[in-house]
């Protein structure tokens, strides 16, 4: 009896594996084993979530390519080589002096900043074919003064190229 009680008192102050704590009570501390494959199956994406996610990119792409066809066309454009700038035109069609508040008609230019919008598609294609992209251009002159333009430009991919070309633009001068 003696040995029985510093037993029993040391197993008290010290704690005895047997014994449960307040987590292991009934389900409270474990996920039932049929939650655990729906949620891998959840982490997994079906098929048609990956098409989704793969057209998503393929639209994203187009935007991308779109929006870089402009910036390139406008950066000839402000670095004054409008035969270069021309080739980014489909139909052989060259925009007039008015469509384009007189940009490429600037001589003295010294810098373009070039500001877009995020394209807006004008057809009901899952990857656009026709898009308009909003614009904000701020043109310094060699004499340091700005100039601001807004509108936008009208883009379409051609098939055959594989190339996204400018079919239309409205730009105007924005007075300050």
């Amino acid at each position: 009896m003696r040995l029985l009680i510093p037993a029993l008192l040391a197993l008290t102050f010290v704690g005895c594996s047997c014994q449960r704590s307040a987590d292991d009570d009934g389900d409270s501390g474990r996920t039932p084993p049929a939650q655990a494959p729906a949620a891998q199956a959840a982490a997994t994406p079906s098929a048609a979530q990956l098409r989704a996610q793969a057209l998503e990119q393929r639209r994203l792409q187009a935007y991308n390519d779109a929006v870089g066809t402009l910036h390139l066309y406008l950066q000839r454009v402000g670095a004054g080589d409008r035969d270069a700038a021309d080739k980014f035109w489909g139909y052989q069609r060259m925009p007039r002096s008015s469509e384009e508040g007189g940009l490429r008609a600037l001589s003295n230019l010294r810098g373009l900043r070039i500001e877009n919008r995020t394209p807006e598609p004008l057809d009901r294609e899952p990857v656009p074919e026709l898009l308009r992209i909003p614009v904000e251009l701020r043109a310094t002159l060699e004499n340091g003064e700005n100039r601001r333009y807004t509108g936008w430009y009208r883009l379409r991919r051609n098939q055959v190229e594989q190339r996204w070309e400018l079919t239309g633009v409205l730009i105007t001068a924005k007075l300050q």
